[in-house]
């Protein structure tokens, strides 16, 4: 009876990758009942077989032109890369170590199509990849360097030479101790992470393909290998491509349970399974479940064993194993047997099997927040992975304050008599619950800020916006990346005219940018003035006053005059009180200086605003008589916009207010009013294409605001 064709790609698929002695025994054990299938697989193997010799002897790989011999087609050239070397080859492509020719002269790998498998849906898996490296730029992933087609349409793409080992072997081989180890995989973690945020999950995390090799002293890990790569974005006119016969996408001792039962909604949280796969064989030597018996048994069998059968922790597996293999595997840690029991026993167990649980739900939600529970463990401190255990959180506590605690506990025997330990636990105790509570939030936080980006990514910003919003405002991580998260979703509120929720959002990344870029430049102090703008049009004063407090502490040392303007306009769109002028006046005095003694060339905005900020500053400070000229001198400006326009003259308008000139006030106000109410009817003052910016207008209504409350109706 002939066996179902499916079955039969299945097998094919396999085998296709392994070496000659493990397809032998392979092909023993899955077709030890079926002996015609076995003869129809070792056709299709010799077939394969002769489809990658005849590859490497394709007239469009072409030889040596200097007439050396060439054995198997090494040798040879595809466009401006000579083939040196065979290195390997996986489902879809074969790698060659190469040198390239021109422009500069260098060591590369080439990856091509096999003959054989460039079907349309292998040729379009191949590109995929291709894309996907491209697209990344990370220290800890091997980059693509060039891509291309033989004569005969063939793709191929070049990618940086990774000249390193198995991560797993590179431990072993130099002795790597458990903290080194689990330094080397937090920049693994890193590295799938930055993948996942360019929208690309690697689906086949595994020893061969994390290499690591030695940069000037340091252990350097490189992430290869997106060859089964899924596009999470997935662009229009592609969609996802499986794996011949449509069944194992990835190495099955190292896949999901979802991977595993071939569903099409895999995500992220797949690779993080592969994270926590790979951190149990850097510790103990072994994979959850055995590499051999995934290979041998028949598909259904893997499958089942992935999705339901329990694996033992790290820990317990080092103590099952032969007494023999437990001194190795200790002795390739750089530690003995009891000392890498003792490592084992406790958060590193918790941290693995979180991330390879079979529920995705109950997993790490990224490889970020993989990485950070490892970290919590190198610092002494509760791990996410852990139940809050109350003895647990004081031991962590314990441990991280050591001479405090010793130093303490020798006052504990001071005053037993008089108040016993049991108060003194009571507070170490709230004091440890508080701390766990703040990390577990901070790492929430972070790891929200994470999925954001990846919902950004998608080009889901309502998504995004509804994680950030979940994320208070005074509580905002410090990162580029939550500076960057909360500012597309504030502009993008700006456009639909929710300014409320572009406030907040706003709010949140001038606390997220504050104490992480320290650069004295305007790129970055001009991030500052929507956030003013939003913040004093749509907010209560004191949300205002937090602004402004957050502004001159950031940049109230400036060296910048460019900095000192843009800053010093968004400090004073509110009346502040004499603390907050004395603060910025050296802002102040830095904008004066750098004013041109002529009138601005054309188009020099930066010196038209200054002088609208010095008209404001010498207002505020209550100097009517400098404040006027300034103003004067600004709407003399040959480069003037509206909305500068407009708060100059609702300015000037309070300005003859506070000099007893009424009429004329009154006169400032309604031409001010009549360009900020035209400018804000409609989405004029976000759609009118001018000099001025959309946050320009809104200054103007602050300002507006306060005039007419200081000069009164007519």
């Amino acid at each position: 009876m002939r066996m179902n064709p499916s079955i039969e790609k299945l097998y094919f698929a396999a085998a296709s990758g392994l070496t000659p002695e493990e397809r032998e025994r392979f092909l023993d054990h899955a077709c030890r009942e079926e002996p015609a299938l076995r003869r129809r697989l070792e056709r299709l193997f010799t077939v394969l077989t002769s489809a990658d010799t005849f590859f490497e002897l394709q007239p469009e790989v072409e030889p040596d032109p200097g007439g050396v011999p060439v054995e198997e087609g090494l040798g040879a050239h595809i466009g401006r890369y000579r083939l040196i070397e065979r290195l390997g080859d996986g489902g879809y492509g074969v790698v060659y170590f190469a040198r390239q020719q021109e422009p500069v002269q260098r060591n590369v790998a080439l990856k091509i199509i096999k003959i054989g498998m460039d079907t349309e849906s292998v040729i379009a898996s191949f590109d995929m990849e291709r894309q996907a490296l491209a697209m990344m730029d990370h220290p800890n992933i091997a980059k693509v360097l060039d891509a291309g087609a033989t004569a005969a349409g063939r793709p191929y793409f070049v990618m940086e030479l990774v000249d390193g080992e198995k991560i797993t072997e590179f431990c072993d081989a130099n002795r790597l101790s458990i903290r080194q180890r689990l330094e080397l995989f937090t920049q693994v973690c890193r590295a799938i992470q930055h993948a996942h945020q360019k929208g690309v999950i690697h689906r086949d995390i595994k020893p061969s393909n994390v290499l690591v090799r030695w940069d000037d002293g340091v252990a350097t890990p490189k992430v290869i290998d997106f060859g089964i790569a899924k596009a999470t974005a997935a662009t229009e006119g592609h969609r996802e491509i499986a794996a011949p016969g449509g069944h194992f996408v990835g190495t099955p001792a190292y896949m999901s349970p979802e991977q595993a039962e071939g569903s099409l909604d895999v995500d992220t949280r797949s690779d993080v399974y592969g994270l926590g796969v790979l951190l149990y064989e850097l510790l103990c030597g072994r994979t959850p479940f055995d590499a051999l018996r995934c290979t041998e048994c028949p598909a259904d069998e893997v499958r089942r064993t992935i999705r339901e059968e329990k694996p033992k922790w790290p820990g317990a597996a080092f103590k099952s194993m032969p007494s023999d293999e437990r001194a190795l595997v200790a002795a390739n840690r750089g530690t003995t047997v009891a000392g890498l029991e003792s490592d084992l026993a406790g958060d590193l167990d918790w941290i693995v099997a979180k991330a390879i649980e079979k529920d995705r739900t109950r997993r790490y939600e990224t490889a970020t927040g993989v990485a950070m529970d490892v970290e919590r463990f190198f610092h002494d401190e509760p791990v996410i992975a852990r139940p809050p255990l109350r003895l647990y959180r004081l031991g962590k506590l314990l441990r991280r304050n050591k001479l405090t605690f010793a130093a303490g506990s020798v006052v504990v025997l001071a005053l037993l008599a008089g108040f016993g330990t049991s108060t003194w636990m009571y507070y170490r105790e709230r004091h440890a619950r508080q701390e766990q509570a703040r990390l577990r939030q901070v790492a929430e936080f972070r790891e929200r800020i994470a999925q954001a980006a990846v919902k950004i990514k998608y080009g889901d910003l309502a998504a995004a916006d509804r994680i950030l919003a979940e994320i208070p405002v005074h509580e905002t991580p410090s990162s580029l990346e939550a500076a960057s998260d909360f500012g597309t979703v504030a502009n993008w509120h700006v456009q639909a005219e929710r300014l409320n929720e572009a406030a907040l959002r706003f709010a949140s990344m001038a606390r997220a940018i504050s104490s992480v870029d320290d650069a004295d430049l305007p790129s970055v102090s001009f991030e500052l003035l929507p956030v003013a703008a939003t913040v004093a049009y749509t907010q209560p004063p004191q949300a205002y006053e937090e602004i402004r407090a957050l502004a001159i502490k950031r940049f109230g040392a400036t060296s910048n005059a460019v900095v000192a303007e843009q800053v010093l306009k968004s400090c004073i769109l509110r009346p502040p009180d004499p603390d907050t002028l004395r603060a910025l006046a050296p802002l102040a005095a830095s904008v004066e200086r750098a004013i041109p003694a002529k009138p601005p060339a054309p188009n020099n905005h930066n010196s038209a605003w200054s002088t609208f900020a010095m008209s404001l500053w010498y207002y505020r400070s209550g100097d009517l008589a400098t404040a006027t000229a300034w103003g004067k001198r600004c709407l003399s400006s040959s480069n003037q916009n509206e909305a500068r326009a407009a708060s100059v003259l609702v300015v000037s308008a309070m300005i003859e207010k506070r000099a007893g000139r009424t009429e004329s006030a009154r006169a400032a106000l309604a031409d001010g009013r009549g360009k900020v109410q035209a400018a804000l009817t409609g989405k004029r003052w976000l759609t009118e294409k001018s000099s001025a910016y959309w946050f320009d207008w809104l200054n103007a209504a602050v300002l507006l605001s306060e005039a007419e409350s200081v000069v009164g109706n007519p």
